[in-house]
């Protein structure tokens, strides 16, 4: 019996074998994202609590096979739920309990497979006044997946790992570690202080390959008694600069607490509908005819700003919408603002939804299904999301940069600049396509790795990886390299967890 053979029958007996998952449906969406993969899963393990994880890691530690742990399996655009390499699937879903709550203190207890709409709707049914970030993902996502990837959201929280701490970990060899004050007896500042005691931990296990988080705490902000959506158009891209330098001084001062939106044209095209094949008489990217009749058909404009101004009283809601006013007036003067009543209830804080799924579907001929899963559908959808220092010349660069390169190789520049921070911004850009195209699937991803490469020799490096580059073909100038591979080399002295990904 080879080592993986002994590995199934010892996780079947350890989880029964109706969690140990072999059979070819379960494989073929294990294997399958929203680009092409040639990466083959042997199996799929669904342990129930965090016990079950150390038993299944010890065992691929004994039996030297490697494992890599998906939390929900969301990770679309970057791999979905699929290995960096081949496999067996440690998948958490069914470690889905909230495990502590705080109204007082604002904190949420969860395992993995707690997601965001299960967390939402957790916090309705306590009557709580408090909020999570809201991502634009699919609200199935997982609250923890997310969080260790460094996912952004909307919301005063939106840079979601800053705000987390109490992680349990379960290292590649079995044993298990907690970060922060945790680590202690009865230590009861356990889900409100993130460093403790000594060297700081957390940073390890996200975006990592160095263990499984089987528990996190996340901090969550009071629902501000006012909210504005605050909106404006530009028409002439050399707005941008201008608009990025005053919306930066918004953030340092404190009068945006949250994220802010760019839009191009395109991205808010492939939200509003699909790709007109029979008008674009099938020519791909979109003539420029095509591009002006839909901006004139759906009110859209070469770009578009949004963000939420919210405040805990009215007085305070005017105030500082006179203040965004003073700011921003001159740089956009299309500026408007609506109340929470003019926009519909629950608008500006409405629950996760699979909204902006639908962008996944611009070239797909077929409609939006009632259900999307864009994985089953044959969408094509790859992520690329560089940091950009948050300065009109960086901004105004990166771009200049990242939008000629999908028209080259026949794609749409769907493209976002997400004010994460104060100082830096996200440069997202979204490659979308029909996988059912011959050829499509190559050329997406020559498409990334061209974008990837262009940004990264002007020094914009993406945020976070996906298995379609797991990791990054840039040379460090110092020593981390080394370091990270002593680390590894001590955690996970078999090379088992999740191998590939991050780290080489």
């Amino acid at each position: 019996m080879d080592r993986l053979q002994e590995a199934l029958e010892a996780w079947r007996q350890a989880l029964g074998d109706e969690h140990v998952l072999a059979d070819e449906a379960t494989l073929a969406r294990a294997r399958t994202a929203t680009f092409a993969t040639t990466q083959t899963v042997a199996a799929v393990l669904r342990p129930g609590n965090a016990q079950e994880v150390r038993t299944c890691v010890q065992i691929a530690h004994q039996m030297r096979v490697p494992i890599t742990p998906v939390s929900a399996g969301r990770n679309q655009g970057y791999g979905s739920r699929v290995p960096a390499q081949n496999g067996v699937l440690v998948e958490l879903s069914r470690m889905n309990r909230v495990l502590e709550f705080n109204e007082e203190l604002a904190y949420l207890t969860v395992e993995p497979g707690v997601t965001f709409a299960q967390a939402h709707a957790f916090l309705e049914e306590q009557g709580s006044r408090l909020q999570l970030a809201t991502i634009g993902g699919p609200p199935q996502a997982s609250l923890i997946g997310n969080a260790l990837e460094r996912g952004d959201g909307m919301g005063p929280y939106g840079d979601i790992f800053q705000h987390v701490c109490g992680l349990e970990v379960v290292l590649p060899t079995g044993e298990c570690l907690r970060t922060g004050p945790g680590r202690y007896p009865q230590a009861q500042a356990a889900s409100v202080l993130r460093w403790g005691a000594g060297p700081a931990l957390d940073g390890l296990f996200s975006q990592s390959n160095l263990g499984i988080v089987t528990r996190m705490t996340f901090w969550l902000a009071p629902r501000a008694a006012c909210l504005r959506l605050v909106s404006g158009i530009i028409e002439d891209p050399f707005q941008l600069g201008p608009v990025v330098e005053r919306l930066r001084q918004l953030r340092l001062e404190g009068t945006l607490r949250e994220a802010f939106s760019l839009w191009n044209d395109y991205k808010v095209f492939s939200v509003l509908g699909q790709y007109p094949w029979e008008a674009a008489r099938e020519l791909t990217p979109l003539p420029e005819t095509q591009r002006q009749k839909l901006r004139t058909e759906w009110n859209v404009f070469p770009w578009h700003l949004n963000c939420v101004l919210e405040a805990p009283s009215e007085v305070q809601a005017r105030a500082a919408q006179e203040r965004v006013e003073h700011v921003l007036k001159d740089a956009l003067p299309s500026l408007t603002f609506l109340r929470e009543e003019e926009v519909g209830p629950g608008r500006l804080r409405q629950p996760p939804s699979a909204r902006n799924l639908r962008m996944m579907y611009w070239r797909k001929r077929t409609p939006l299904p009632e259900v999307p899963e864009p994985e089953r559908d044959g969408c094509g959808f790859i992520w690329l999301s560089c940091a950009v220092p948050m300065a009109a010349s960086h901004v105004e660069t990166a771009l200049a940069l990242a939008e000629p390169i999908p028209l080259r190789f026949g794609f749409e520049p769907n493209l976002c600049v997400l004010g994460v921070s104060a100082r830096c911004a996200y440069l997202v850009v979204a490659i979308i396509y029909d996988r059912e195209a011959e050829g499509e699937d190559a050329r997406a991803m020559e498409c990334h790795h061209a974008l990837q490469q262009a940004l990264g020799e002007a020094g914009y490096y993406p945020a976070r990886l996906g298995i379609q580059s797991p990791v990054l073909p840039f040379a460090p100038e110092d020593d981390s390299p080394a370091v990270l591979r002593t680390l590894k080399a001590a955690l996970d002295p078999h090379g088992i967890l999740a191998p590939g990904r991050y780290l080489p």
